[in-house]
């Protein structure tokens, strides 16, 4: 008895070893799996040396309950959950990298503060927000768009002095059209949304004040060769 005892604890262990050896493998290859689609969506910056930095996210514990809040004042949607339907472009209207996209607590007497999605500053582009979370980057559209914006003084500046800026954005733009099936004509400059025509954009919604606004980032040249490019990079 006590042999069979010995052989039943031991057969036990085993077993247990086994099972425990299984859950860990499985869990390494879910890991590789949830982990592969982030690394296929920037194909083309990594192509061209460009990694996403995600050392300057906003905390999404404080970020979310605010979003949704935010969202449920503007859009009548009390979600911070965002499924991209649109991309739209900015410039910082700044030589350096915004840092109230980062720090800012409110804006204009609101929380949350402003954030885009990300911020490209020539071969560089930081991740501010997750593209599935809503940011509060462009008026009238956060509830459907991902944000980004591109280091620069003004349109002037853009398009003279930033031109890796502009390259590593047509890449960005690229990279999340085809992860989320976005169409080219689906990306819009600040300019464009602030008009705050459906017949423009279709997706402009605001229940505090649905009236246009004065925007004119990045400019029109900039669009087009932006659009140019990321259809090139399409093909």
């Amino acid at each position: 008895m006590r042999i069979q005892t010995i052989f039943l604890i031991a057969c036990r262990q085993a077993t247990a070893a086994l099972v425990l050896t299984v859950l860990l493998v499985a869990s390494a290859l879910l890991g590789q799996i949830c982990a592969a689609p982030s690394t296929r969506s920037f194909l083309r910056l990594n192509q061209a040396g460009i990694q996403v930095d995600l050392s300057r996210s906003r905390p999404l514990q404080t970020w979310k309950p605010q979003i949704q809040a935010y969202s449920m004042r503007h859009y009548g949607e009390a979600r911070w959950h965002l499924v991209p339907r649109c991309i739209v472009l900015h410039y910082t209207a700044s030589s350096s990298f915004p840092w109230n996209l980062v720090q800012s607590g409110n804006f204009a007497g609101e929380a949350p503060g402003l954030a885009s999605h990300y911020v490209v500053d020539g071969l560089k582009v930081w991740q501010i927000l997750p593209p599935t979370v809503r940011s509060r980057g462009a008026y009238g559209i956060n509830h459907r768009a991902l944000n980004i914006e591109m280091v620069a003084l003004d349109q002037a500046d853009l398009a003279r002095n930033r031109k890796k800026t502009l390259e590593s954005t047509a890449r960005l733009v690229a990279d999340l059209a085809s992860r989320f099936k976005i169409p080219l004509e689906e990306v819009y400059s600040h300019e464009e949304v602030a008009t705050m025509d459906p017949s423009c954009v279709p997706w402009v919604l605001d229940l505090v004040n649905p009236g246009p606004y004065d925007k004119i980032d990045p400019g029109r040249a900039n669009m087009a060769k932006i659009r140019a490019r990321v259809d090139d990079l399409l093909q």
